[in-house]
């Protein structure tokens, strides 16, 4: 994807790859806090969002990473991530973290000969961990806000006399007031109008007159949108975005490649086989030249900036974080 495109004057080029590479760290990084066992698999969640809600919110997320040669965020499902983090407590337990270890995108291996099988595991992916009774108590909290979720009073006299509010009011009030600037200076809601006009419109609502930095979160309503936009695009599928996996291969991710792997055992050959398509040991069969000769796939300037940023990221944590784990 060419990222020179998602030119949103409110975020620039950079900011977006920095916001990503941090992203992907962090989602990387090990966390002993995470829920370590899957509940029952959910049935759908009842939607948030108006029909004119939705429009606006598709529209605006679009912006953030426009369509070009590659999908755009509405395709890649980013709005679907947003209502279903924002319904997340309409099922029971609450979709906030997917299960494992696997999902039904890649095969069991045949250890006979150290092949794929035609056989898939269940899309545990789609079965989410019941939450901690404080996970839980967060969550509520950041999706309703604290009254709503019956934030105990020590806990609310920590926020300094600031007011928590929830998600859900964030989202309805921001689309609203996006719409309302939109009719104001435009003549039409923000989703009817051009993409020229679009961004003429964010010009005007990266102000904090029109969209304050919320004292709690320390992020405007446009700041969120933004993060939760990336998180939507690239985050597994299952999380209601990153549409077929598409976000995934813009960036040249592969995704989870369990239970298949790169390396298989061969009881043939009491032996590890390699795939032939992506080997460990040697080129992939796609970075070799003529007469064998290696040629690697450079990184595109927007690739080598992400790696950096993760680079950097996983340094401060391991400095600072040593013995942080997952056991």
């Amino acid at each position: 994807m060419d990222l020179e495109a998602a030119h949103a004057v409110w975020l620039s080029r950079r900011s977006f790859l920095r916001a990503l590479g941090l992203l992907s760290a962090a989602v990387a990084w090990p966390s002993a806090c995470r829920p370590l066992r899957p509940s029952a698999p959910l049935a759908a969640a009842a939607g948030f969002f108006t029909t004119v809600e939705r429009a606006a919110l598709e529209a605006l997320v679009d912006r953030i990473i426009p369509p070009d040669a590659d999908p755009g965020a509405k395709a890649l499902g980013a709005a679907s991530y947003i209502e279903r983090l924002l319904t997340a407590f309409d099922t029971d337990p609450p979709f906030l973290f997917a299960g494992g270890p696997f999902s039904d995108r890649n095969p069991y291996p045949d250890n006979a000969d150290g092949t794929a099988s035609s056989s898939f595991p269940a899309n545990a992916f789609a079965t989410p961990v019941p939450p901690s009774p404080l996970q839980a108590l967060y969550w509520r909290a950041e999706i309703f806000g604290e009254h709503a979720a019956g934030l105990p009073p020590f806990l609310t006299a920590q926020l300094g006399g600031a007011t928590l509010r929830g998600l859900r009011d964030l989202y309805r009030e921001g689309l609203a007031t996006v719409d309302a600037v939109a009719l104001s200076q435009k003549g039409a809601p923000f989703a009817q109008l051009s993409t020229g006009d679009q961004d003429a419109v964010l010009a005007a609502l990266d102000s904090p007159s029109v969209f304050p930095v919320d004292p709690i979160r320390g992020k405007s309503f446009l700041d969120v949108v933004i993060s939760h936009t990336i998180e939507g695009c690239f985050s597994a599928p299952e999380y209601g975005g990153n549409t077929g996996g598409a976000g995934w291969r813009m960036l040249g991710i592969e995704g989870d490649a369990q239970p298949f792997g790169y390396s298989i055992f061969s009881l043939a050959t009491q032996d590890y086989v390699e795939r032939a398509d992506h080997p460990m040991s040697t080129p992939n069969p796609d970075e070799l030249g003529t007469g064998g000769a290696l040629v690697p796939k450079p990184l595109s300037a927007d690739g080598d900036f992400i790696q950096q940023q993760i680079s950097e990221l996983t340094a401060v944590l391991e400095k600072f974080l040593p013995n942080l784990a997952c056991f």
